[in-house]
């Protein structure tokens, strides 16, 4: 299953990089910097959060097709909140997928720019995609800007630069985690769902899968830039950041993302075999400490 999702991986990569390559076409000289800064962090990354929209629809029977504006945007999103993440005044990170940082390149002052474009176009792909009728679209983009704004990444943001480490305990850096990871993951999810016109309650089990995947990844990806070595995690390690295994150590963070990750895998029990893929991408995603 293993080899089966790594091809789909890379299938939906190419495709979500085709889809932003043709959304961030430009006929404005004038903004060409812009596009550019754009394009240089919205290219690259694992493309996991797109794949969980495909997966999930996928479930109900819907076509990568149908689903490819919607991939595209969530990773839109995605790119916009590690621009924003990387810059000296957040968390000033000069290293992002294995090149320099966004504001690297091309300056805050432009960086901060392509971040609130790319959000824009995020919602445009969204609510113009046609292949999804107009009811569904309007959803999917309100939980998209919700995943981004005081109900997700924003005030998660917010919190990790402004509360003192001496305050932090495990309720506020899973308040963290809830709103800049697992809030986009859910969001993901819940589109995949919504396009498949999934019921309220395998939307609800779709939620509480990906929101439980999204704190995994988190802690995973918190293990990795403590332990790991910037050429394996493709950014700079954040050692003077408070996170999940520095709270609780190493050990017990590993014992935590198991636990969210089987959490997860309880919420699909209602899909029975339909859920073998999304299953097998949370394995996936899980063991990359291992």
């Amino acid at each position: 299953m293993s080899e089966k999702i790594n091809t789909f991986l890379e299938e939906i990569k190419r495709m979500v990089d085709t889809e932003i390559e043709s959304a961030l076409v430009n006929n404005e000289p004038l903004i060409d910097g812009l596009y550019k800064s754009a394009a240089y962090s919205a290219g690259g990354g694992k493309r996991v959060r797109a794949v969980f929209t495909n997966l999930v629809g996928n479930m109900f029977g819907i076509k990568k097709e149908a689903m490819h504006k919607t991939a595209c945007a969530v990773e839109l999103i995605h790119a916009a909140s590690l621009i924003m993440d990387d810059l000296p005044y957040m968390d000033d990170s000069q290293l992002r997928r294995g090149k320099p940082s966004n504001h690297v390149v091309f300056g805050q002052d432009v960086a901060l720019c392509a971040s609130i474009a790319l959000l824009s176009k995020a919602v445009d792909l969204v609510l113009m995609d046609e292949k999804i009728d107009l009811e569904t679209r309007n959803k999917i983009s309100q939980i998209l800007t919700q995943s981004y704004g005081f109900e997700g990444l924003a005030a998660g943001q917010f919190v990790d630069l402004k509360l003192k480490r001496k305050n932090i305990d495990f309720n506020i850096v899973e308040f963290i985690n809830a709103k800049k990871t697992a809030a986009l993951f859910t969001a993901a999810g819940k589109a995949g769902a919504l396009i498949g016109k999934a019921s309220t309650e395998q939307i609800k089990a779709i939620e509480d899968f990906s929101e439980n995947i999204g704190f995994a990844f988190q802690i995973v990806d918190d293990i990795l830039d403590v332990v790991g070595e910037t050429n394996v995690v493709g950014k700079d390690l954040e050692h003077d950041k408070m996170n999940f295994v520095m709270l609780v150590g190493k050990e017990e963070a590993e014992k935590q993302a198991k636990e969210y990750t089987e959490k997860a895998l309880r919420a699909l029990d209602i899909f029975g075999d339909k859920a073998n893929e999304l299953k097998a991408l949370s394995d996936f995603l899980i063991k990359r400490v291992s």
